[in-house]
C-alpha cells in the first residue's frame, strides 16, 4: 500500500464556508483522492485551520485569537514521523502568512515555504523524497464575508503561482497550481465549497496519475 499524506490548513482540513463546520470526510478533496485511488493508496490527512509555514499566532497580531501550533515548522518532523513510511507528501501553504496582521511579504512566504519544503526533503524518515508543492488558491476580495486580515492580499496570493514554481524547479519537486482548476468563491473569499473540493480531488488525482506512482 501507498502511503501519500496531504499536509496543508484550513482547505486540506475541510473548511465548510457556508456552515462554518467540516465537511464529511468523501467530500473533502483528500476524501476524494482517496476514492479514486482505490484500496491500494492510504491518503492522509494532515490539515489545520490556520496553519501558516513558519509564523505562530500571537496576542499582538491582534487578529481577535491566537491558537497554538500554528507553524508548519513546529509540526513538521513529528508528522512525518508518526505517518511513516510516506511514499509521497502534497503540501499546499501559504495562504494564512498573507494575513496583513504577519506582516509578511510575498517574497518572505515564498522563502518560508521553500525553508519547509527543505524540512521535508531531509527529514530521516521521509526517504522517497517525492513532494508535490501546490500553490494554493487566490484570495477572492469580492466576497462581503472576508476576514479584515485578509483585505488587500489578492495580489500577493496571485504572486504563489510564479514563486512556487520557482522553488519546484530549485528543489526538483513536483509543481501544482490549484487555482488553475478552482477559482475561490464568493462565501469567504478564502475556502472551497464542495464542488470545488471535487474539482481539487480529481485534478491532483490526474497529477498523481501522470507521476506513475
Amino acid at each position: 500500500m501507498k502511503n501519500i499524506l496531504c499536509f496543508g490548513d484550513s482547505n486540506t482540513w475541510g473548511y465548510d464556508p457556508s456552515t462554518q463546520t467540516r465537511f464529511p470526510k468523501n467530500i473533502r478533496w483528500t476524501g476524494v483522492l482517496q476514492k479514486l485511488l482505490g484500496s491500494n493508496f492510504n491518503v492522509i490527512e494532515e490539515g489545520l485551520n490556520g496553519r501558516t509555514t513558519n509564523v505562530d499566532e500571537r496576542e499582538e497580531h491582534g487578529l481577535g485569537y491566537f491558537r497554538a501550533n500554528r507553524s508548519a515548522l513546529d509540526l513538521l518532523s513529528v508528522t512525518i514521523e508518526t505517518n511513516s513510511p510516506i511514499d509521497l507528501i502534497i503540501v499546499m501553504l501559504g495562504t494564512n502568512d498573507l494575513k496583513i496582521n504577519f506582516k509578511q511579504s510575498s517574497q518572505q512566504i515564498a522563502q518560508n515555504m521553500k525553508s519547509v519544503c527543505e524540512s521535508i526533503i531531509n527529514n530521516d524518515y521521509f526517504l522517497s523524497k517525492s513532494i508535490i508543492l501546490v500553490a494554493p488558491t487566490h484570495i477572492n476580495e469580492n466576497s462581503p464575508n472576508l476576514l479584515d486580515s485578509f483585505v488587500g492580499t489578492t495580489k500577493a496570493s496571485q504572486s504563489f503561482s510564479d514563486s512556487y514554481k520557482k522553488i519546484s524547479d530549485d528543489l526538483n519537486l513536483q509543481f501544482f497550481d490549484a487555482s488553475k482548476y478552482v477559482r475561490t468563491n464568493q462565501i469567504d473569499g478564502l475556502h472551497w465549497d464542495k464542488n470545488q473540493h471535487t474539482d481539487f480531488g480529481n485534478a491532483i488525482f490526474n497529477k498523481i496519475k501522470l507521476l506513475n506512482f
